[in-house]
């Protein structure tokens, strides 16, 4: 089985939800000058209607058969986290976007799994929404987003979720969005190319530092695009690691061992590059993702996979093998 596990999913009827669930924020259902249905806040865009296949099931799934993929774990547009909301609201919201990714599941149960979407900013919310969403609907883990705001996976509030994920054997599947430094990225679409694979770097190096793997050793994280430049640099880290003052130190071992523990989609756009991540963190923590169907994905991942020099066996993992493991596919 072929399972790609970084494809976005967005419900016809989401701007109509995401207006009346954001009433008391201002937010208007529109259109823009092109006729294109938008929700705007205070008179700026904020959202607009994405193309049909982010929300078109037997679409996708002509694509996917003209791709070689089996199956897909649908994921939310990171544009729809919310987490600039007052908890209440983005739990809401995520609650109709976690019935809907479990209808499209059910619709089409050889061809999809989920993740859900928890509104971080309220991880006892979080936690709540991940183990509804895990138990009654079936989903099989969480995306989040690589801030919350700006809070990072470091900060000790986020600890009930954790404790959650960890005890539902979630995996987290982490997306950069709000990235850092993008004032200064505006130009050349570098927010999105410098930007994206940076605020992911930033989150899981929060994340090792500050001892996330410590208190939740059992914790799963799959990473988007390759892991952004995490997994080219983290020399630097260990030596960074090793120069400091031990005393301040929240880990027990050089950043590199807790890198090895995460899962890296083979988003690289590069086949050396996708090469390094397995030589390096094993074909069993690489999975085979497309980022469908955003323009900066890999729209034929399996070619992509078949051009790099990675065996038989390795392909095979990659492919599906390690998403039935990760994602109970198959139970």
């Amino acid at each position: 089985m072929v399972i790609d596990v970084h494809a976005h999913y967005v419900p016809s009827d989401s701007l109509k939800v995401a207006t009346e669930v954001g009433q008391r924020y201002g937010l208007k259902l529109e259109k823009n000058e092109r006729g294109r249905d938008m929700v705007t806040r205070a008179g700026k865009a904020i959202l607009t209607q994405l193309k049909a296949e982010f929300s078109d099931l037997d679409l996708r799934l002509s694509i996917m058969d003209h791709q070689g993929i089996d199956m897909q774990a649908l994921s939310p547009a990171g544009s729809y986290f919310f987490y600039w909301m007052e908890a209440e609201e983005s739990l809401e919201f995520a609650r109709w976007l976690n019935d809907r990714l479990a209808e499209a599941v059910a619709s089409h149960p050889r061809r999809f799994v989920a993740f859900a979407s928890v509104p971080m900013q309220d991880s006892q919310k979080a936690a709540a929404e991940l183990e509804r969403a895990m138990t009654r609907l079936g989903l099989r883990g969480a995306e989040i987003g690589s801030n919350i705001n700006g809070r990072y996976f470091d900060d000790p509030g986020l600890d009930p979720f954790w404790e959650a994920a960890q005890a539902l054997n979630a995996l987290i599947f982490v997306h950069p969005q709000q990235v850092v430094g993008s004032e200064r990225m505006k130009d050349y679409n570098l927010a999105n190319l410098i930007g994206n694979p940076t605020d992911t770097s930033l989150a899981m190096a929060k994340c090792i530092f500050g001892g996330v793997l410590e208190r939740f050793p059992r914790l799963k994280f799959l990473l988007a695009h390759a892991g952004g430049f995490l997994p080219y640099t983290w020399g630097r880290l260990d030596r960074g690691y090793r120069i400091q003052n031990s005393s301040t130190s929240k880990i027990a071992k050089a950043p590199g061992e807790y890198l090895k523990l995460f899962y890296f989609d083979t988003i690289t756009h590069s086949a050396t590059a996708l090469e390094y991540l397995v030589a390096n963190f094993g074909a069993d923590h690489v999975l085979l993702g497309s980022d469908y169907p955003y323009d900066m994905g890999d729209p034929e991942p399996v070619e992509t996979l078949r051009g790099a020099k990675i065996g038989a066996r390795e392909r095979d993992q990659i492919t599906g093998a390690n998403a039935c493991r990760l994602l109970g596919i198959g139970e």
